[in-house]
């Protein structure tokens, strides 16, 4: 799985914080929420407060709701269902070739893939291959 090093819990200074919601009083553990946000929840299970907490993080953030919630080990449709305005799946921007999304829309369409998307999705897989993840890989060919 991904690990996300650059998004952080805002500080507070207890590590456990109480917070008022709309079901009422919630109980946060920060360090929790903290390790399931950056990838090291290593099979601990956050309560359903702190992983509300954690993906409303990781969603003001822009991380797409997917990865979101494989992070905070809440079902995608679920987390669908909690924040229906922070995942909608359509996209404003239009694919462009000579990126691994233009190259994808090729193979989902059967169209031949255009020499621009081939050298994209070829530098992302080379990236992928040499670190173990797709976190970093260029998008667009060079």
């Amino acid at each position: 799985m991904d690990r996300i090093e650059h998004i952080r819990v805002p500080r507070m200074a207890a590590t456990t914080v109480f917070m008022a919601g709309p079901e009422g009083l919630a109980v946060i553990d920060l360090i929790a929420v903290e390790r399931a946000m950056t990838g090291h929840r290593d099979g601990a299970r956050l309560t359903q407060d702190e992983a509300r907490y954690a993906a409303s993080l990781l969603l003001e953030a822009g991380i797409g709701y997917t990865l979101v919630a494989a992070l905070v080990g809440v079902d995608a449709r679920k987390l669908k269902t909690l924040f229906p305005d922070e995942t909608k799946t359509t996209r404003s921007e239009p694919v462009v070739c000579g990126t691994t999304r233009g190259y994808r829309a090729h193979k989902s369409r059967g169209d031949a893939i255009c020499r621009r998307c081939r050298a994209a999705n070829a530098a992302a897989d080379l990236h992928y291959k040499k670190t173990g993840s797709s976190v970093g890989a260029p998008a667009v060919a060079a």
